[in-house]
């Protein structure tokens, strides 16, 4: 029976990863995966005990203010949860040398993501059974990995940002790379805890309505930018482009290597861009 129960509570998240995996085309190394996941699996345990300390601070139980509720999630499982999966992305997976195309970020941040949602998924199967399993299996563990994609686009910004040299977009970049996913996460469990707590099956349908357009968002990142395969480059101080024949002209040249010089839309945000050098909304260098 606790076999059954561990494949239930761990081939979800394993069915994700796989397809976050094969959505990069060029494949990043599976130690480094391996080893961002399992972060991701251990920060579990001190995020539970910081829980346990802010919930004597911050109850969720009972509440019936929207607002106090959603004030609540956020300080006491929102920010910490996502902010346990922030450390391992950025200072494991964005530091590293293997981080050299936009979609690598998005892979390193929704490993550590399901890392953490495999233990959890763990404990929460052991404790209620089969059922959680199918619920948690089509709700819980894809919402995980939705908060790992939109912190890891926000990381792919910030990048992008750090290697053209502007500091400001940067530093919102990694903030937004945090706040994003800790804000929608609060919500995401703000519309499912209120539903209970005041018994209105509309807070329901309005959590549902959330989830699917969440997954819907995340799955389109997901694919756009999986086919952008957006080259980094820090040295030279330039961000090369290959493959985006969908926003750009390729030039015939002599050095295969050489890179488009007009690009009438970023191929990042997917912003008008005319002859400017670089993007104005997310700094992506264009020229």
């Amino acid at each position: 029976m606790y076999n059954i129960l561990l494949i239930l509570a761990v081939l979800p998240v394993v069915l994700l990863c796989f397809f976050i995996y094969i959505k990069d085309v060029n494949k990043e190394p599976l130690g480094l995966l391996a080893k961002i996941f399992f972060l991701g699996f251990i920060m579990a345990f001190p995020v539970v005990i910081a829980e346990m300390i802010f919930d004597f601070v911050f109850v969720k139980d009972g509440v019936t203010n929207f607002i106090l509720l959603f004030i609540s999630v956020f300080m006491s499982v929102a920010l910490i949860e996502e902010g346990a999966k922030f450390v391992v992305s950025k200072f494991i997976g964005y530091d590293d040398k293997e981080f050299d195309e936009i979609y690598d970020i998005i892979v390193y941040s929704v490993f550590a993501s399901l890392g953490f949602a495999c233990i959890e998924n763990i404990l929460y199967v052991f404790r209620f059974g089969a059922g959680v399993a199918v619920t948690r299996a089509l709700l819980s563990v894809p919402g995980h990995m939705c908060f790992g994609v939109l912190m890891g686009y926000f990381l792919a910004m910030a990048k992008i940002n750090s290697v053209n040299n502007n500091k400001g977009l940067y530093v919102r970049n990694i903030i937004f790379a945090l706040l994003v996913p800790a804000l929608v996460h609060t919500m995401y469990d703000t519309l499912l805890f209120y539903s209970e707590n005041v018994n209105n099956d509309l807070y329901l349908i309005l959590f549902f309505i959330f989830d699917i357009n969440m997954v819907a968002v995340c799955f389109f990142t997901v694919s756009m930018v999986s086919r952008m395969q957006v080259v980094i480059k820090t040295k030279p101080n330039i961000i090369q482009m290959s493959n985006i024949s969908s926003t750009t002209e390729k030039q015939s040249s002599t050095n295969s290597s050489q890179t488009i010089q007009k690009t009438m839309y970023c191929p990042i945000c997917g912003r008008y861009a005319g002859n400017d050098s670089y993007c104005r909304r997310c700094g992506y260098k264009l020229k």
